[in-house]
């Protein structure tokens, strides 16, 4: 997908969203227009006399203007005082109206479309998970007033059900259409919300990936630099084997980084236990490693692996070891991948940010990391729920070449300081 594509789709959401407000706003403030056109017709075809109707006329235009400039204020986020100041003084323009009629005439049908806008209004002062319920009380107060001036013989029966008609369809009709654009505000938030979290979730997996990818192998290349500059002297062929290793481990760094970027890289268990074999016999330790692995899925091949990778690279940083173990153990519904080594030196500090990032990950996928430390051994374990019940298969092991370089003598065995 093309930057310019993706630019429109991100778009588009916030494009929606402001069509969406522009149409709210019409209906919302068009619905006064609308209500007075209903009143003005109701008001046209019935037998209101010559002399009280354009004081009747008036109040109903009154009554609306003020509600509909209060359903504006609810819109811009004024405060409540003023419209309610307006929705009272409405109110009471209706009443007057309402009374003028009826002193000549039972009360017609032109009342009833302008008492739903006063009904949106009043339900819009509640909180917005109230509102449907101030809507209801509304709607029930409006046509209990009017059974009760058809029961006293002050409004017209027809006017009854257009009351319970046209209340409704007006109030619930604002009421709605608010709920309905606030909704679209929340999920465009969410969505928003969403974007920054997976942002920040992508950061994170970088994060893992470049630690657990460039760790292992930069410390095996200041390890060979250091062997390579003391055999520079005393035997050029392994120095010149040593800095042939360096060049090969260095492209395979570029490679896994470039794969990291892309977001492409996957980590098997047999692989990682292959590297971290070569890597111990690189550095001159006795490896111990199983002929087979289980069939797992890939993520717990690969928090597995992560495993085996920054137990290896610990041990070789921070430890003088002369063998190392990795071993594999299926108990039940779980697997455990454990790293051994000796040559340990006493700790200084807790766990590193490399075990305490995999105890992290190991965590949400329900399993643990523990690390013990005891005379000269180190132990790594790790834990991860088994997905499925599988045969071991026979993993493929790349060949060890027993090359000059795999051997490290002892007197060029520095001891590192645990950081």
């Amino acid at each position: 997908m093309s930057p310019t594509r993706e630019s429109s789709t991100a778009e588009a959401p916030v494009r929606d969203l402001r069509r969406l407000r522009r149409y709210t706003f019409v209906s919302v403030i068009g619905s006064g227009p609308v209500t007075l056109f209903l009143a003005a017709t109701f008001l046209a075809a019935s037998d209101i006399p010559a002399d009280a109707l354009p004081l009747a006329a008036g109040a109903v235009t009154v009554s609306v203007v003020l509600c509909t400039a209060a359903l504006a204020l609810h819109w811009h986020g004024q405060s409540r005082w003023r419209r309610r100041i307006l929705w009272g003084i409405a109110v009471l323009m209706l009443v007057l109206g309402v009374a003028a009629e009826a002193r000549s005439t039972p009360i017609g049908d032109a009342w009833a479309a302008p008492a739903g806008l006063l009904v949106a209004e009043a339900a819009l002062w509640a909180r917005p998970g109230r509102r449907a319920r101030a809507l209801i009380v509304g709607m029930l107060a409006v046509t209990a007033a009017a059974s009760g001036l058809a029961a006293a013989g002050l409004m017209a029966r027809e006017s009854v059900i257009m009351t319970v008609l046209l209340v409704p369809s007006i109030g619930g009709g604002i009421v709605c259409q608010l709920w309905h654009y606030q909704v679209a505000r929340e999920l465009e938030k969410a969505r928003g919300i969403a974007g920054e979290l997976a942002v920040a979730q992508e950061r994170l997996r970088f994060a893992a990936e470049l630690h657990d990818v460039q760790g292992g192998n930069l410390t095996v290349i200041t390890l060979k630099a250091q062997v390579a500059r003391r055999l520079m002297e005393a035997d050029a062929e392994r120095a010149a084997a040593e800095v042939q290793a360096i060049e090969d481990l260095a492209r395979d760094t570029l490679k896994d980084m470039r794969a990291v970027v892309g977001g492409y890289r996957k980590v098997a268990l047999s692989d990682e236990i292959d590297a971290a074999a070569r890597t111990l016999k690189s550095a001159g330790v006795e490896a111990t490693v199983p002929d087979a692995v289980p069939t797992l899925d890939k993520d717990t091949e690969k928090l597995l692996g992560l495993l085996v990778r920054e137990a290896t690279t610990n041990l070789i940083r921070h430890a003088e070891p002369t063998s190392a173990r990795v071993s594999i153990v299926e108990v039940d519904a779980e697997i455990t991948v454990t790293v051994t080594n000796d040559g340990a030196p006493k700790p200084e500090r807790a766990a590193g940010n490399g075990l305490s990032m995999l105890a992290g990950r190991f965590g949400e996928a329900g399993g643990n990391v523990e690390h013990l430390h005891e005379d000269d051994r180190f132990v790594v374990k790790g834990t991860l729920p088994k997905p499925t019940a599988a045969a071991p298969a026979p993993r493929r092991r790349a060949p060890l070449q027993p090359r000059r370089r795999a051997e490290r003598p002892a007197q060029f065995r520095v001891r590192r300081p645990a950081p």
